[in-house]
């Protein structure tokens, strides 16, 4: 049993020292400027029934610091008034430009049919899809142009600042911050040519178009029901580098509002994200408990039995500091950030959940449309 908590401890320490190494290339990134010639870009909104959100996404696209820009929203077949919001704005900003989404045909799943038709209609050298309910700084397509050109990426994505008001939303989501940051290498992902080895966050794609017809663009990838990921894999397939932006100063997002949103919004991804593997669940399901709930188990077992509890604290502080770093980095609650292991029983119950609608309904409902895992 010492032996096991020794290993806990020194893969604790191995998560610590590759958050410190992540941070600094963040950080790197944060400085870099576009070069001129500026190209166009193509910011592309999907919307389907956003009236609370798709003014104020809008809005603060239209206040870029970035002078080539067209911005291109798709009316999803909306039922709220989606549509005449759009269609007031775009009286007034000529380089926005609204269309209707066509019928959903069969094979493809809503979003990615929307963000294909986007795809389409645009004439930018880059292409950025971004979500209805964010919020972008004015220098959200400036710094990713920077990146990509600085970095020679042909895709960028950024870890959003996260806005959360109800007790579920600050529960679960320093999860992300904590995946994305602390457990992905990220000079493995910008150099590894292995595909395994890629992730994006869907708020923010900002891709080459020359690059992403090659491959085939959201035709490609039309049934995945994480297309972020999904277009990652496609960048590193076919020889593409990824870069990962921090983008705390860059682009806020709220996804949900209230429990069921982020049950059911969460449920709906969180298996496929994993690649749809049983195998891969039953691992996480022990990393998670031995890594991130375990220590705090054995620390109070430690505690009432009156034996050494050296181990057990080192490692409930080693976890307690990348939460802090974390919270105190991207802006989250430190209050929330140290409850760690209730958000890692919350984020494995909702990981459950979405493999019980995986494997046994072998469907998602979101938006009023069914999403067929295959």
């Amino acid at each position: 049993m010492e032996l096991i908590q020794e290993v806990i401890l020194v893969v604790l320490v191995l998560i610590f020292l590759n958050l410190l190494q992540n941070l600094k290339r963040l950080k790197e990134q944060e400085k870099i400027k576009p070069k001129k010639p500026l190209p166009l870009v193509s910011v592309l909104i999907p919307a389907r029934n956003e009236e609370r959100n798709i003014k104020n996404c809008v809005t603060s696209i239209l206040q870029s610091d970035y002078p080539l820009l067209e911005i291109i929203v798709l009316d999803d077949n909306s039922t709220d008034g989606t549509y005449d919001i759009l269609r007031e704005l775009s009286e007034h900003h000529e380089h926005l430009r609204v269309i209707k989404g066509k019928k959903l045909p069969p094979g493809w799943n809503g979003k990615n049919w929307a963000c294909h038709q986007l795809s389409q209609a645009a004439r930018g050298e880059w292409f950025l899809f971004t979500y209805a309910d964010t919020v972008h700084n004015t220098n959200s397509v400036s710094t990713a142009l920077g990146v990509a050109q600085k970095r020679k990426s042909v895709f960028v994505s950024c870890i959003p600042r996260f806005i959360t008001k109800t007790w579920s939303e600050k529960l679960y989501f320093p999860v992300i911050h904590f995946v994305f940051v602390a457990l992905f290498p990220f000079k493995l992902i910008n150099y590894s040519k292995d595909s395994r080895l890629s992730f994006a966050i869907g708020p923010f794609l900002f891709i080459n178009r020359n690059f992403y017809f090659s491959w085939g663009g959201y035709e490609a990838i039309k049934l995945e029901v994480v297309d972020d990921i999904a277009m990652a894999k496609k960048v590193k397939e076919n020889r593409g580098k990824i870069s990962m932006l921090d983008g705390t100063g860059i682009l806020d997002v709220r996804f949900y509002t209230c429990f069921k949103e982020v049950w059911n919004g969460f449920s709906k991804n969180s298996y496929e994200a994993i690649g749809g593997a049983a195998h891969v669940l039953v691992v996480l399901l022990f990393a998670c408990y031995f890594l991130f709930i375990y220590p705090y188990i054995s620390l109070w077992g430690a505690y009432e039995s009156h034996q050494s509890l050296t181990i057990p604290l080192l490692q409930v502080f080693v976890i307690a500091l990348i939460k802090l770093i974390l919270s105190l980095r991207f802006k989250i609650s430190i209050f929330y950030g140290q409850l760690h292991p209730f958000t890692v029983i919350f984020a494995v119950l909702i990981l459950l959940n979405s493999f019980r609608l995986a494997v046994f309904k072998k469907k998602f409902e979101w938006k009023e449309r069914l999403y067929p895992v295959e």
